[in-house]
């Protein structure tokens, strides 16, 4: 793999990355409503799916995955599911953000991880998005190891760099709210996100 081939490849994800989809959007919604941490958590979980969609890509099992097509809707519909209740839960919720801006109460890690990875095993696009873009610039056939690490850490560093970078801004955007009525409004934001979330993973 040549370095212009990587740099393609590079820029391809971060562009992917950058655009809003129901990751970006559940991730935001966290951080608004509960801080960076738990959203954090979401992400880690997000980057997971992406690498196993891609070592599924590099490994030319995607027509295998395919398959299991009813499999991925169940999932897509149960984290379209988790997406609803978390915005409906958002949206009855009391302020419980202190004025320092940290979360009165957050969320454990492992369950925002794992809403996080069910969200992207209900995203079969992005599947598709890997087993589309890989072959037209990497001969998987004479994919190295090093190339697949390479690569790998790529996706890690972007993928995790881009959401990271949007729970951050979210999640200072609420040190700018330090009354009840101005955390009761965040949050209704927080949840209508995650409504919203819920819509474009059940729709895609």
């Amino acid at each position: 793999m040549t370095p212009g081939v990587f740099l393609t490849l590079t820029a391809t994800v971060a562009v992917a990355a950058i655009t809003p989809g129901p990751a970006v959007t559940a991730i935001v919604a966290r951080a608004i409503s509960d801080g960076a941490r738990p959203a954090m958590a979401i992400n880690a979980g997000v980057v997971t799916g992406d690498l196993l969609f891609f070592t599924l890509a590099a490994a030319g099992m995607t027509a295998a995955a395919k398959s299991l097509g009813e499999f991925f809707t169940i999932l897509q519909y149960l984290g379209a599911a988790y997406l609803l209740w978390q915005g409906v839960t958002l949206w009855r919720a009391r302020p419980r953000v202190t004025v320092d801006g940290n979360p009165g109460h957050e969320a454990h890690f492992w369950r925002n991880y794992g809403a996080g990875l069910l969200l992207m095993f209900g995203h079969v696009q992005a599947m598709l998005f890997y087993a589309a873009l890989l072959p037209g610039f990497v001969n998987l056939a004479r994919l190295t190891v090093r190339d697949f690490a390479l690569l790998a850490a790529m996706l890690i560093v972007v993928i995790g760099g881009v959401n990271a970078a949007y729970a951050l801004a979210a999640s200072r955007a609420r040190g700018f709210f330090a009354n009840a009525r101005a955390q009761r409004t965040i949050r209704r934001i927080a949840a209508m996100l995650m409504l919203l979330a819920a819509v474009l993973v059940a729709t895609r």
